[in-house]
């Protein structure tokens, strides 16, 4: 089923649990005094019905009577997981639920661990401004938008922005006129963005409203065309100027809850794009839903980059487990399409400071250039061990992966080719043949959806959103495409040892999705979303379709 228009938001705090470095060990079985060993059978019974989940941050969660696709080693899969504190205690078919723990019977929902985008802007995307349609992600035609935007002026102030920047497919329908947007939100200034720089649509109270601030590019119906004046489009830069820092939070805040009701939990963010200082402000209040891994780039220069990467690391010192930064991304030395820089001197530098390394790299010339570089920079410091990656792949051979797996050095994947844009995709099925460890993820959410489920759909089928079959040969199964948005993905954040899989000791990232996702069909893939997500033992997400003892 398609998700809702409007998410639930479920306002929950981290709690200090969250960041507990140390694995919490299991309960002793067999003590009646503080536990119970529970099969799925014990709890049907007796589970209430419609009430919020496990909100008063329990010292256990067990959750029981389910599939859980555990992403193991093997790939095992389980009916229960306990949760104690910020931690997994137990993994199995019976478990020994602590007294006074709290109980959710799945009744044979799919759990999975946290996903993990591997590359993408959220830092820079959770700062536009105005009230988000995230929704937008799922549209398939205009009127899909239209009748989002209808909705989501009932939860938006009278008077106040409704944006979209990036995140739909463009080359599958167009853009509302101003006509259109005017029927179903005449209260509402909207404003619409395709991709980086548009083009664009307004309504006309947004059209009155840039008009009067200098925009001059506005037509009569409504359409802006592409705006590539600066790094931000005007229209853009008109709507930041304006925006209080009260606003930027509250958006920050709906655009993590958008991320946990697709079951994301962690994020490795391409800060040099972005806008950290939000992220420090809510780390230091204890606000963060989603783990931010940050990863800094001087935008071409190599000196650049490591006062970038020493400044982040000055802030944030060694984080804990909702803050880190993990290194340097996405351009360190050159910028696109750039192959003749002396990319093996800047990154010598990096290497010895064992950074890890993300480097964009979208065409074959760039993927030659850039593992050339890396070969040679091995050669006098290893890189088995940096968890380094050619991000985006998108034209990746099999001798050059052949190479990359010599190396150690990883791949990410990325889900643009969805939307019909940046080509066929990557060579899912090479990558996994060639040994090649591989992290997925969005790079959004600009010229691609933030939604997981959305890529998940394109490794497994090779189809983009209109059903266009583009990348036949190379699809993958739902296990693998799976793996990548976790395990793959906590390698390249260095935490294959505390994220990607449910395993004792691990954190405590679980989703629960809304489908059973190893059994419905191959179109109802992209329809996927989370009922229920925790991070770090803690509900901060909650579609209230489950309940609870």
């Amino acid at each position: 089923m398609r998700r809702s228009w409007i998410a639930v938001i479920v306002p929950v705090l981290l709690a200090a649990a969250c960041s507990d470095p140390d694995p919490v060990k299991p309960p002793e079985p067999g003590n009646p005094a503080t536990s119970t060993t529970t099969t799925p059978e014990d709890v049907q019974a007796d589970s209430a019905d419609g009430d919020a989940i496990c909100l008063d941050n329990p010292t256990a969660i067990a959750l029981i009577n389910g599939v859980v696709l555990t992403v193991d080693a093997t790939d095992s899969q389980v009916s229960s997981v306990l949760v104690e504190g910020s931690r997994i205690s137990a993994v199995g078919d019976s478990i020994t639920v602590p007294e006074g723990a709290c109980v959710i019977d799945l009744a044979g929902r799919t759990v999975v661990p946290g996903l993990i985008d591997s590359h993408v802007h959220f830092t820079r995307d959770w700062v536009w401004p105005g009230h988000f349609l995230s929704q937008i992600e799922d549209a398939r035609s205009t009127q899909d938008v239209l009748d989002g935007i209808a909705a989501r002026v009932e939860s938006v102030p009278e008077g106040e922005y409704i944006t979209v920047v990036g995140g739909y497919a463009m080359n599958a329908f167009a853009l509302p006129t101003l006509a259109e947007l005017d029927a179903v939100a005449p209260d509402h200034p909207v404003y619409l963005q395709a991709s980086f720089s548009g083009p664009s649509a307004v309504n006309s109270l947004a059209k009155s409203h840039l008009e009067s601030n200098g925009l001059d590019t506005i037509a009569a119906d409504g359409s802006i065309p592409v705006d590539n004046t600066g790094r931000t489009p005007r229209a853009i830069q008109i709507l930041q100027d304006q925006q209080s820092n009260a606003d930027a939070e509250r958006a920050a805040m709906e655009y993590m809850t958008w991320a946990n009701s697709m079951g994301i939990t962690t994020v490795i963010d391409m800060t040099s794009t972005g806008d950290a200082e939000m992220a420090y402000r809510l780390w230091d209040g204890g606000d963060l839903t989603v783990r931010m891994r940050l990863r800094y780039g001087g935008l071409g220069t190599i000196e650049a980059t490591i006062q970038s990467v020493e400044a982040g690391l000055e802030r944030v010192g060694d984080g804990d487990d909702m803050m880190r930064v993990i290194g340097v991304g996405e351009f360190s030395v050159g910028g696109f399409g750039d192959t003749s820089s002396d990319f093996a001197a800047g990154w010598s530098e990096i290497a010895k400071r064992g950074w890890p390394l993300a480097q964009h790299s979208l065409r074959s010339a760039e993927h030659e250039a850039h593992i050339s570089a890396f070969e040679e920079v091995d050669a006098t410091t290893p890189l088995a061990d940096l968890h380094w990656s050619l991000d985006h792949s998108s034209e990746v051979s099999p001798s050059q992966l052949s190479r990359l797996a010599g190396l150690g050095v990883g791949v990410g994947v990325h889900n643009f080719a969805y939307y019909g844009s940046f080509g066929t995709g990557a060579p899912f099925r090479d990558i996994i043949d060639a040994g090649v460890t591989a992290g997925a993820g969005s790079d959004g959410r600009a010229i691609g959806p933030l939604d997981p489920w959305q890529g998940i759909h394109h490794m497994i089928t090779g189809r983009t959103i209109s059903g266009s079959l583009v990348n036949d040969g190379q699809q993958i199964r739902r296990l693998e495409a799976l793996r990548m948005y976790t395990m793959g993905s906590a390698w390249t954040a260095v935490e294959e040892d505390q994220l990607g899989s449910i395993e004792v000791g691990k954190l405590a990232d679980l989703v629960v999705l809304d489908a059973d996702f190893l059994n419905v069909p191959n179109d109802e893939i992209d329809d996927i979303s989370a009922a229920l997500t925790l991070v770090g033992g803690v509900v901060v997400y909650d579609d209230n379709s489950l309940s609870s003892r």
